[in-house]
């Protein structure tokens, strides 16, 4: 009787079997238990993503302004036979493509920016540009985004239809200035031509824009 209330006392009293696949260990000595390692790689995180923001901010801004110089300082140089000299819209292509390449806000964002310079260094100055180059880079972020592929040829459909837009803002525009209906010769050979060159200088602005983001490692699954 004794042996028995023995193994049923050592019985009773010794520990559960550990069970199989327990993953109960202790806390590591090296990680606090408030968690304050994981609040300081997050913070550390944040910071990363905040430095390459404004890298890619300062680079766009660089380009922007690089490309609306160009722009400035080319009208009357290019001569397209029959139809007299004109120069690209670079700035129109810069905003729709920051649009086409990222997302719709940093493209809408672009078009205010690049108008409102295009307005200083030579615009009207009725807040018109800064409109037009709002709505198409918005409008092609959004449509490259969900109808189009991202790829060239899809952004010369885009340019294409940028630069018809831009061709009835400046019809537009001059019908303001001048109260009335400009003569269809004027249009063909002052908004026809700008047209045109925007068109043939897409893939360009395209390619400048696309290194961008390709060495600012914003180059992802999809195909552009």
């Amino acid at each position: 009787m004794m042996g028995f209330t023995g193994k049923f006392h050592r019985a009773a009293t010794a520990s559960p079997p550990r069970k199989t696949g327990d993953q109960s260990a202790p806390v590591s000595s090296n990680i606090h238990p408030n968690g304050s390692k994981i609040r300081y790689k997050r913070l550390n995180t944040g910071r990363r993503m905040m430095l390459e923001q404004m890298r890619l901010v300062g680079i766009l801004a660089v380009t922007g302004c690089l490309l609306l110089a160009v722009e400035t300082t080319l009208p009357g140089r290019i001569d397209l036979p029959g139809m007299g000299a004109a120069a690209p819209s670079l700035g129109l292509l810069f905003c729709m493509a920051v649009g086409f390449l990222w997302r719709e806000e940093e493209g809408a964002v672009a078009g205010l920016c690049m108008g409102w310079l295009a307005d200083a260094t030579g615009g009207q100055g009725m807040m018109l540009l800064p409109l037009l180059y709002f709505l198409c880079g918005y409008l092609s972020g959004l449509g490259g985004r969900r109808r189009l592929a991202h790829n060239l040829p899809s952004f010369v459909v885009f340019a294409v239809l940028g630069g018809g837009a831009e061709v009835v803002f400046t019809v537009v525009r001059e019908m303001i200035l001048s109260r009335g209906v400009p003569p269809l010769i004027w249009t063909l050979r002052g908004a026809i031509p700008v047209w045109i060159l925007t068109v043939a200088a897409s893939p360009v602005v395209y390619g400048i824009l696309f290194a961008v983001r390709y060495a600012l490692h914003y180059h992802d699954s999809k195909t552009y």
